[in-house]
């Protein structure tokens, strides 16, 4: 979509341009159109999606910024190829898509679709329950608002064929049974629609120390699941990844096992993950085209994927 073609979308939704200095939110601006907020990376990149700076930006009270519900930064409508960074990479894989979709697991860093999109946000916590756990580094005020509750392992409480993109950004890694949430993916995609996972690459991670989850263990969940290869997992996390000591290391994998709490089941390179979607099953599929790419950038510790649902 050209620059005034994203203005057009925009202004028509009584678009505005805030800021409150002195706040919690600082120096940032954002975008604010139907009813969200939209964090601008920088001056230039207001003036990509065709407004003016700093003339259409307004001060406002924090109070009326918080008024808006979080949502992705405004990305540009005119990625670089090849991109420099992460960020690049995400805006570059967000132009492909368009229509409705649902980002599961968006937490303070929901994915920078495209303004013309509308997006529904999914998540396994209620909003209550993300505020009262963030993860470390999280602000409250970031985080989004799951209109959805729902895994990526079944994405229930959504229709089947009823998404035109479907987001997961640091999400798969945190399933059981990673075949199953692609194959649960393809059944709530529309023909065409478009699923965007970014994973985690373990060399670049707290996960650096874990063995490579096999394929055969990931068949193995996806047609076998079982509750004690789960609990496996999690001796494995707390040995090899969040380190506890051996005394206590039992006690900590039950307890957090019992509580589900999300740790890193499996753990990717790129090209093991590539080779997972070559062999998907076809209970998982088909998938029209599968594409990966590896971390971009000297500080990346990601790596991406698009699967498109065949027409």
């Amino acid at each position: 979509m050209n620059t005034s073609a994203v203005k057009s979308a925009i202004v028509r939704d009584e678009t505005v341009i805030l800021q409150a200095r002195d706040s919690i939110f600082g120096d940032q601006a954002f975008l604010c159109t139907r009813g969200r907020r939209h964090l601008l990376l920088s001056a230039e990149r207001l003036v990509e999606v065709g407004f003016r700076w700093p003339e259409d930006l307004e001060q406002t009270s924090e109070r009326m910024l918080r008024s808006f519900r979080p949502a992705g930064p405004v990305p540009s409508p005119t990625p670089v190829w090849p991109p420099v960074d992460s960020m690049g990479m995400r805006e570059w894989l967000a132009t492909t898509i368009a229509g409705t979709g649902l980002e599961i697991g968006a937490g303070a860093s929901p994915f920078p679709v495209p303004l013309h999109c509308r997006v529904l946000y999914g998540d396994r916590l209620s909003y209550e329950r993300l505020t009262a756990e963030p993860y470390p580094g999280q602000r409250k005020c970031d985080l989004v608002v799951p209109e959805i509750l729902t895994e990526f392992d079944e994405i229930s409480g959504v229709a089947d064929e009823s998404l035109d993109f479907l987001i997961a950004c640091h999400v798969i890694e945190h399933t059981r049974n990673p075949i199953g949430s692609i194959a649960a993916a393809h059944r709530k995609l529309k023909p065409s629609g478009q699923l965007l996972l970014v994973i985690p690459d373990k060399e670049q991670t707290f996960d650096r120390n874990r063995p490579v989850t096999t394929l055969d263990h990931l068949l193995e969940d996806f047609h076998r699941p079982d509750r004690q290869r789960d609990l496996d997992h999690y001796r494995e996390f707390y040995r090899l990844a969040f380190s506890v000591p051996q005394n206590v290391l039992e006690e900590t994998a039950r307890q957090n096992f019992v509580e589900e709490y999300a740790i890193h089941y499996h753990v990717w390179t790129h090209d093991t993950f590539a080779a997972m979607l070559a062999a998907l099953p076809a209970t998982a599929g088909p998938w029209g085209s599968v594409w990966t790419h590896p971390g971009v950038g000297n500080a990346s510790n990601e790596f991406y994927a698009r699967l498109v649902k065949p027409a």
